[in-house]
């Protein structure tokens, strides 16, 4: 029975091919606050991706945004990572409706989140787009618990920037130190197919604007050969990328 409920609910969430109607206002004391995270976007290729950021405070088990774009000439390419992808929930965008959807058939819910965390990573292209990042916002969300009943959320504002975090350089698995970890995380990343950084900017110690296996070896030279210490802001205080470069920080490390 409760299978059924869920499969009913997935075909309630689905987009169809006509316009959906309009959502309701959000009740006061919405248990879910859903708003963007940091935007990456390289204005030469018209490649980006934005975090989508969750606060709750009860367990979820489906959930439904749009993804409304200025200019409009944007298309999505994919759903990955964040909360949704760790708990094993089916993924997809419509890429020209802007729609992005997530579910569990095995009935997995995604407990409460106290501070906020990132639920899924939406991957966008705009061809037409100009130099400048694209301004997003989040419309029409439908969060739904495993009995099927919508919960009250409340959705951040609008974006067209990234976000100029404070963060350690050489910080790379964003645990508030600098140290051989970081350096380890980062080769496993890199060739072992480890888990990407949530702060690229943490990994780039030598401050090139580029990930690699020399960002590596200037940290760990750092660490044991007296070697150049990270760009600034450095290892040992947080601050701001003061370098003009595409990378950045979706979930910086906590400062020490």
């Amino acid at each position: 029975m409760r299978f059924l409920i869920l499969v009913s609910t997935i075909l309630w969430l689905t987009p169809a091919a006509s316009a959906q109607g309009p959502i309701p206002p959000t009740p006061t004391g919405a248990e879910i606050l859903l708003e963007l995270g940091t935007i990456q976007y390289d204005a030469i290729t018209g490649a980006g991706s934005v975090p989508l950021m969750m606060t709750s405070t009860i367990p979820i088990a489906a959930f439904q945004f749009d993804l409304i774009f200025n200019p409009s000439d944007v298309l999505l390419t994919s759903a990955y990572d964040g909360l949704a992808y760790n708990f094993g929930y089916t993924l997809g965008v419509g890429p020209t409706s802007g729609t992005v959807l997530g579910y569990s058939l095995a009935l997995v819910e995604i407990p409460p989140t106290i501070l906020p965390e990132v639920l899924v990573i939406v991957g966008f292209q705009c061809d037409a787009c100009p130099s400048t990042v694209p301004e997003i916002c989040i419309e029409n969300s439908v969060f739904a618990d495993i009995a099927a009943n919508p919960i009250p959320t409340e959705l951040g504002p609008c974006s067209s920037g990234t976000a100029n975090y404070d963060f350690l350089r050489g910080d790379c698995n964003t645990d508030g130190g600098t140290n051989v970890a970081d350096a380890i995380f980062l080769l496993a990343s890199l060739f072992s197919a480890g888990p990407d950084s949530a702060c690229i900017d943490g990994c780039d110690s030598n401050d090139d604007n580029a990930v690699n296996i020399a960002d590596a070896i200037h940290f760990l030279s750092f660490l044991f050969n007296g070697g150049a210490p990270p760009a600034p802001p450095g290892a040992d205080f947080c601050g701001p990328d003061l370098t003009d470069d595409i990378l950045g920080c979706r979930v910086p490390g906590p400062c020490p």
